[in-house]
């Protein structure tokens, strides 16, 4: 699970991206259950929280240690930075190495009605996350 931390906005960011990521995966999850006895098909899944864990981690790198190579000129262009965690994108994989039937099909049900469970719980905290962050921000105009 992503730590959360920073300013509001940097939230409700962080927690929109995932909100849609998990709205994209619970849509990938049905497909994938709708066509668990249609014969060659490949599961599929989303990446998401991982790559976001490593922008955030990469950001937070930066603000501690700052660019190991120092620049001698401003136009210089910097070899390594922070990945921005507004660019992390989900990304779609199709497993092509796994067969759970012999038609050649991946799909697991068992694994597939799982994952779904997950995916809702996982929603359904971001969900509620959100609704506390947009009432301490109603809070804090109140005053």
């Amino acid at each position: 699970m992503v730590i959360f931390g920073g300013s509001s906005e940097k939230m409700l960011d962080i927690l929109q991206l995932g909100l849609n990521a998990a709205s994209k995966r619970a849509s990938i999850i049905n497909n994938n259950i709708a066509n668990s006895s249609t014969p060659h098909y490949k599961r599929q899944d989303l990446t998401f929280q991982q790559e976001l864990q490593r922008a955030l981690d990469s950001e937070k790198y930066f603000e501690q240690n700052g660019d190991l190579l120092k620049l001698t000129h401003k136009k210089h262009i910097p070899v390594t930075r922070p990945k921005d965690y507004r660019s992390v994108k989900p990304k779609k994989i199709t497993e092509f190495n796994s067969y759970q039937n012999n038609n050649g099909n991946s799909v697991d049900i068992d694994v597939e009605m799982l994952e779904s469970a997950k995916n809702s719980m996982y929603y359904n905290a971001l969900a509620q996350r959100t609704a506390k962050e947009f009432n301490k921000i109603k809070f804090i105009l109140r005053q």
